[in-house]
């Protein structure tokens, strides 16, 4: 489990997809529809987005999605991983902000056992309820897809009502471990067409990372409405 410490350096860079509880009704949400924004790789030039995107949750949405109390410092050191290791993730962008993630992190090959990895969610409060989730879940299937892996994990506590809406939609079957429910999804095999697919992404990524970096270097004036 890739937990973030309390106060201690993370000690696994595996992390299980553990969505946020319902939002309080007394929370205000933006009514956002999710083809506003754009889904695309985070790339590891943007691991200062993914930071302040996992600074911005809310406690209990910061609790969810790491299992536990974390340190602003260990979330700094969890980006790092994210964008600089075997791990990769797939970002809702609204305005050139990061305002959801979904993290691949492949799991350590066994003799027998198909090749697998663990799925992690994060959505900011505001954001919550308009479906990014599992459309996040279809673009990291194909990054499993593209990279010889079968089996995604997607694990979630049995009360997370959100979360098991979103496994029963995509996952095959589903055990219990230590109170935690786990959902696995098969991811099918590569094929030329699903690798064209990411590899158009990819070209999207880079020249909407670079369109954005230069709105947020413009002046306020000077910007797209």
């Amino acid at each position: 489990m890739p937990a973030i410490e309390q106060s201690a350096p993370i000690s696994d860079s595996r992390a299980p997809l553990r969505a946020p509880e319902p939002a309080n009704t007394s929370t205000p949400h933006h009514h956002v529809d999710p083809a506003e924004g754009q889904i695309r790789k985070v790339l590891p030039a943007e691991r200062h987005l993914l930071v302040e995107h996992l600074l911005r949750l809310d406690p209990l949405s910061r609790f969810m999605r790491f299992g536990g109390v974390v340190s602003d410092g260990a979330i700094a050191r969890h980006g790092t991983r994210v964008t600089s290791g075997d791990a990769m993730a797939i970002g809702y962008f609204v305005d050139g902000e990061l305002r959801a993630v979904a993290e691949l992190h492949p799991l350590p090959r066994r003799a027998g056992k198909p090749a697998s990895a663990e799925a992690a969610f994060s959505v900011e409060r505001e954001f919550q309820g308009k479906g990014i989730g599992s459309a996040l879940m279809r673009h990291l299937v194909l990054l499993a897809q593209n990279r010889g892996i079968e089996e995604l994990q997607v694990v979630f506590l049995p009360s997370n009502a959100p979360m098991k809406n979103l496994a029963v939609h995509h996952a095959a079957n589903f055990s219990m471990d230590d109170d935690e429910m786990i959902g696995r999804v098969q991811a099918p095999h590569a094929t030329v067409f699903s690798r064209l697919r990411e590899f158009l992404g990819d070209v999207f990524a880079v020249c909407s990372a670079a369109f954005d970096l230069q709105e947020r270097t413009l002046p306020p004036s000077m910007r797209g409405n």
